[in-house]
């Protein structure tokens, strides 16, 4: 029998549904004691329900050494006691062993590393690496959902599909970001049915100073070019920054778009510019209108646009923008 057969089961379980985002349910098989002493001996058995089909799982005991081609006989033995699905579990495979037991159709579950479950239509993924590193800065991705929490957005509280549809960005990125988010533990991913929800640890100010230090500026470039009348742009920069504090405003205005957005947005409004005067227009790693507030770039965006600015006018005026913020 497994060492601590039962941990094993909640992990088995907990990654199932983190996974698959489905409930999973997991019991005894009765049948169990009608299967020759040759499998009795080397495996558990328990039968998993996984979106509403019964499968039965036979998981390796920890002396049991057998080669992929003794554990696809093994799986067709049981195929004469159950039905349904049948599925091998084991704390490890190598990726040898995984080859040939996807070549010998056999599915498999290794908590926490991959599955291949065939029967149900989902294919051998690394889902999550055995190491995960932290990166020094968040993703542009993962960096608007905690803002999307710190200016408390209805659509923060959603699942990764209804925020994808609320603010135009892939599923896949924003499922990136959930698990971004808590791998730097600002967050824990809470399955509700087939739903995975964030959770966050901290709220508001407590929030925004715990996670300043992997925040950074949204522009990853600007240019000047020449004015354009009636843009339906994002105001940001410095121009937005006066609009928060008292600083004064700039000569020349400065707008926002997202990054890929920019060059079809000055074709678009060619007939409309000014040789006379200049704009300077930044190119954002994230949406701007996402957060924006009436027209102007979000203040905590723009704050974190001019953090490492030595000029003293602009740190009073960050310093005046913080403390309007509404925490």
């Amino acid at each position: 029998m497994l060492n601590n057969e039962n941990r094993y089961i909640e992990i088995l379980v907990s990654y199932i549904e983190k996974t698959l985002g489905f409930k999973v349910k997991i019991g005894e098989w009765e049948d169990e004691e009608n299967l020759p002493l040759l499998l009795r001996e080397q495996y558990s058995f328990h039968i998993i329900r996984i979106s509403d089909s019964d499968s039965l799982v036979f998981i390796k005991n920890s002396e049991n050494r057998n080669t992929p081609a003794v554990i696809s006989k093994h799986c067709k033995m049981l195929t004469q006691y159950w039905t349904g699905g049948i599925i091998y579990s084991k704390t490890s495979l190598s990726s040898t062993d995984r080859v040939r037991l996807i070549q010998a159709k056999v599915p498999f579950i290794i908590p926490e590393k991959q599955l291949y479950l065939p029967f149900l239509g989902i294919d051998l993924k690394e889902i999550f690496p055995q190491e995960k590193k932290k990166s020094g800065k968040l993703s542009p991705s993962a960096q608007l959902l905690l803002l999307g929490k710190l200016y408390e957005k209805n659509w923060i509280k959603k699942s990764p599909s209804r925020i994808s549809e609320d603010i135009g960005m892939s599923n896949m990125s924003i499922g990136r970001a959930f698990n971004e988010l808590e791998l730097h533990n600002i967050v824990s991913i809470r399955t509700f049915g087939k739903e995975k929800k964030l959770e966050f640890h901290l709220h508001g100010q407590n929030l925004w100073e715990s996670s300043r230090s992997l925040l950074r500026s949204p522009v990853t470039s600007s240019e000047t070019v020449p004015f354009q009348n009636n843009n339906d742009l994002i105001i940001a920069g410095e121009s937005a920054l006066s609009r928060y504090s008292m600083i004064n405003e700039p000569n020349i205005p400065t707008y926002a778009v997202l990054n890929r957005a920019k060059n079809t947005m000055l074709q678009t409004n060619m007939p409309e510019r000014d040789l006379n005067k200049d704009m300077i227009i930044q190119k954002w790693s994230y949406d701007p209108w996402i957060l924006s507030m009436n027209g102007i770039a979000d203040p905590l965006s723009v704050y974190l646009e001019f953090k490492e600015s030595d000029d003293e006018r602009v740190e009073e005026a960050l310093e005046e923008l913080i403390k309007g913020m509404p925490w």
